[in-house]
């Protein structure tokens, strides 16, 4: 998308946290069935669900992640059957990618199930099921950008037409964990964000397949920003298809 000189775009790269959520979950997990409720097909949204299933397939590589698309940003009762739904299936790690996000972190404590969080920290609705959740921190990220508008260096963003804030910026960040993860599995994750921060570990550095088996992101190939912010598909190892 083409911009104005004076015109930019800002986001977050949540997908890094999303990713080591997944590492702990992948562990944690006694079926190796993870759950994903979300809401609409859009490329941030299957980039998360992408990031979540390589995590936890780093750490279990039988682990599968199946998508349930509810077709809205807060509907608590389709959140609520989905994760019931998926429970019932034998699957006992719940995400989601909602706006409203309580349902499925209350529904997955009241069913025995764990559950990761996003958009907030909401280890008090879970105390005994809580994992981990991926979070914004917007501040740094808006004090850098005002910075450059007084200092009149402002160019549109800092990445060619989008200003993104990663884990390193501290602009995206995991939550604490809950009382149910051992300090092994802390461990595993701590190691994870210490190499995506460094920039030792990008988690979609290739081979990457989608779900058909296609290779999507070649051996050796590591992906820009713009690109994964384009993501159409689903890597192997996610049940579920998307929407058309």
């Amino acid at each position: 998308m083409k911009t104005a000189a004076n015109l930019g775009t800002y986001f977050g790269t949540i997908w890094e946290p999303v990713y080591l959520a997944g590492i702990a979950a992948g562990k944690m997990s006694k079926s190796g069935k993870l759950g994903y409720i979300v809401s609409v097909p859009i490329p941030q949204v299957l980039l998360n669900v992408n990031a979540f299933e390589l995590g936890a397939k780093s750490v279990n590589p039988s682990a599968t992640t199946t998508v349930v698309f509810t077709g809205s940003w807060c509907d608590p009762a389709q959140q609520a059957n989905a994760a019931n739904s998926m429970i019932d299936q034998g699957i006992d790690v719940l995400s989601q990618h909602q706006d409203c996000t309580k349902t499925v972190i209350e529904t997955a404590e009241r069913r025995g199930a764990l559950s990761v969080g996003y958009h907030a920290e909401a280890s008090v609705l879970a105390p005994k099921g809580w994992i981990t959740g991926s979070i914004w921190n917007w501040s740094d990220l808006y004090v850098d950008m005002v910075k450059t508008g007084i200092a009149g260096t402002f160019k549109g963003s800092k990445y060619d037409g989008k200003y993104r804030g990663q884990l390193k910026d501290n602009v995206v960040q995991l939550t604490s964990y809950g009382s149910a993860v051992a300090d092994d599995v802390k461990k595993l994750v701590d190691k994870g964000k210490a190499d995506l921060v460094a920039g030792t570990l990008n988690p979609f550095n290739g081979p990457v397949k989608d779900q058909k088996g296609a290779v999507k992101i070649e051996a050796g190939a590591k992906l820009e920003l713009d690109k994964l912010e384009a993501t159409d598909y689903f890597v192997e190892g996610v049940i579920g298809s998307i929407p058309k």
